[in-house]
Order: C-alpha cells, then structure tokens, then sequence
C-alpha cells in the first residue's frame, strides 16, 4: 500500500462561527483554519505500520565534524513503517504537540493517509522531514551545533 503522512498545523485563531456566518463554513483569507501542512509519501510501499502513542524515539545522525550523536526523546508518537522491501522507517511527533489524528484507507485498500495535525501554541523544532519535536524537548546540544551553521 502507499502511505502519506501528513503534518498540519492547526490555526487556534481561526473561528468556525465566522466561517459560518461569513463564508458558508469555508475559510477566508483573514480567518484560516490550517496554517501549514507537509505531506510526504513513504518512498517505498508499506507493508504494515502502526503508531506508538508515548512512545520513545531516537534522534540519531551527524554533527558537521562528523561526530556521530544519539538522543532518545520521551513522550512521541511514533509512525512505525515497515516496507514491503523490509526496511523500516520511522516517523515521529511529540505528544504533546498532537492536537487530533486522523487515519483515511481508499476503498481498495491501496491508499491510506495519515494525519496529525498539531497545535500552533507549543513552539516545535523540525529536525528532518517528518519528525517533530517539541522544543523544550529538542536536545541543547543539537541548537547549538545548528546555529553554528
């Protein structure tokens, strides 16, 4: 099956009653519901995931010197994908920061997306795509080493 995830961050500011009022339910230029969204496609076709709600994940990659880091982050959900090609692929958001998620399937089963959509008022970092971290949460070391870029 092909797997999209998508990321929306929700618009606390937006109020339904004045897209009822004004613009039959839809939003407006001056009152907007989603004030952005990634969606990715998983690269290969997935043969089963599942979302581990407080869950832990683990930060992994390189500094610029080459210095390889590891940080385990708390309280994530995470979307376990494993491929058909037997690859595993992890994406995750902190718990925190999930406001509701939403699960579509087409009819043949085929097609599934995923939505998370997060909470505008909690500050997050976005280290690499698909992966959301709360920034009280997000590891000092991998700041400073990000601003030195």
């Amino acid at each position: 099956m092909d797997l999209y995830l998508h990321f929306i961050l929700v618009n606390s500011e937006f109020s339904q009653g004045l897209a009822d009022d004004l613009y039959e339910g839809e939003e407006s230029e001056d009152n907007i519901k989603y004030l952005w969204e990634d969606e990715f496609k998983v690269s290969q076709p997935v043969k089963e995931f599942k979302i581990k709600n407080n869950s832990t994940y683990t930060l992994a990659g390189y500094f610029p010197d080459e210095t390889a880091f590891s940080f385990e982050i708390d309280e994530m959900s995470v979307c376990d994908c494993l491929t058909e090609s037997g690859e595993r692929m992890l994406f995750a958001v902190s718990k925190k920061l999930v406001k509701k998620t939403e699960k579509t399937m087409s009819e043949n089963k085929e097609e599934t997306h995923m939505y998370f959509y997060l909470k505008d008022s909690l500050p997050m970092e976005n280290p690499m795509n698909g992966v959301y971290i709360l920034k009280t949460d997000f590891p000092k070391e991998l700041r400073k080493a990000k601003k030195e870029d």
